[in-house]
């Protein structure tokens, strides 16, 4: 019986290099997909506007009267008057329950400043919620959300 002679499939040197390619091959392809994954997934933070509010004895002067929807306004009251005094923007409650406005007092020369997320469209009415400032004409106004 003859004895068969092993076939040679392939030699050492074309294995080598074949492995070679597909490893760089393989390397080349995850170069993107690593570097996207290094990215920064965070958002920038909302503009901020400064909203002033001077209120006297005798009416409220709101500086700008509106403001872009999804920004954070910063609203600045100070009380220039020789009374106490209430400011209202808005609506403590909206629809579902969402609140789109605040209410604060301040008395005579007093500073506040109050950071409110602007997240609803529309017109929101801003007043002196105190009895002897809601028949004054002075003392009311409308703040808009666009």
């Amino acid at each position: 019986m003859p004895v068969e002679e092993p076939q040679v499939v392939a030699r050492l040197p074309v294995v080598k290099s074949r492995l070679f390619a597909l490893a760089a091959a393989s390397a080349v392809a995850l170069v993107p997909a690593v570097h996207s994954s290094a990215q920064p997934r965070t958002t920038a933070p909302p503009p901020v506007v400064t909203v002033k509010i001077t209120i006297t004895d005798s009416r409220i002067n709101m500086s700008p009267k509106r403001a872009q929807r999804g920004t954070m306004a910063q609203f600045i009251l100070l009380n220039r008057g020789k009374k106490p005094h209430a400011f209202k923007l808005g609506h403590q409650r909206h629809g579902t329950g969402t609140q789109t406005g605040f209410t604060t007092a301040l008395k005579p020369s007093e500073q506040q400043i109050l950071l409110f997320f602007l997240d609803y469209r529309g017109k929101l009415p801003y007043f002196g919620s105190l009895p002897a400032d809601r028949s004054k004409p002075g003392m009311k106004g409308t703040f808009t959300i666009f």
